[in-house]
């Protein structure tokens, strides 16, 4: 809305000074010079300027608007940087839940060619222990012609299945089927017996005579069966008990 423009001085009328338009006895003057009018009304705090029609002039006072011609100053905000097209991380799936086999396929599952899987062969029971007096070629079969499959050292324990003509039948980890045979023609290469006892903390030869032959002096006979040459034991040592 445009400001009303006053004449600097009226040729009809006047401006007056007064608090309040419709109290004559608060006017301080009237003047036809616009000029004379603020003045007036400067020196007077509280009064204003009113034109003919009654209209304030001066001071200038806030004009109400309302509706549309409303506006609020917001505070500016800044522009958010500009980014890239993101890429919206996706939710993962969970992982269908694997579904029950069918008994068909349980069982081609199941048929598998035996010969290139063959089912675990149980190797026969221990039935005595045997220590080797000397380095030893272990064979694959009871002949000094067969072929050797592990070469044992001194002292080896080894499990005996079956006792052959001057073999043993062993045990042996390194054969292909799990058993391989030495020589012991005579007893000349291993010390045999039934039983194998572990040595333990606190134990000494005497000890191990009584509880497992019942009687200490027969420590000899463990002494002898294990070739040692004196009565010096260690914690751990495997003896043949005779």
């Amino acid at each position: 809305m445009s400001k009303k423009e006053y004449p600097a001085k009226l040729t009809t009328g006047y401006y007056r000074v007064r608090e309040v338009w419709k109290d004559e006895a608060s006017q301080f003057g009237a003047y036809r010079l616009l000029a004379n009018a603020k003045a007036k009304c400067d020196e007077n705090p509280g009064s204003r300027v009113f034109d003919n029609d009654g209209n304030v002039i001066y001071p200038e006072e806030a004009v109400l608007v309302t509706g549309a011609e409303e506006e609020e100053e917001h505070p500016v905000q800044d522009e958010p940087e500009e980014k890239g097209p993101e890429t919206e991380e996706q939710p993962k799936e969970d992982a269908p839940a694997d579904k029950e086999k069918s008994d068909e396929e349980k069982n081609q599952e199941s048929a598998v060619d035996e010969n290139e899987f063959p089912t675990a062969e149980e190797l026969p029971a221990t039935i005595a222990y045997g220590k080797l007096k000397t380095l030893m070629n272990i064979r694959k079969n009871p002949s000094l012609d067969a072929e050797i499959v592990a070469v044992y050292k001194k002292n080896t324990l080894v499990e005996i299945i079956q006792f052959c003509d001057g073999w043993l039948k062993i045990k042996c980890s390194e054969s292909e089927d799990g058993v391989a045979y030495v020589l012991n023609s005579a007893d000349t290469y291993a010390f045999t017996a039934s039983k194998i006892y572990e040595v333990r903390p606190g134990d000494n030869l005497w000890k191990i005579a009584v509880t497992e032959l019942g009687d200490g002096n027969r420590c000899a006979d463990i002494r002898a069966l294990n070739g040692l040459t004196s009565n010096a034991i260690r914690v751990g040592m495997k003896l043949l008990i005779p």
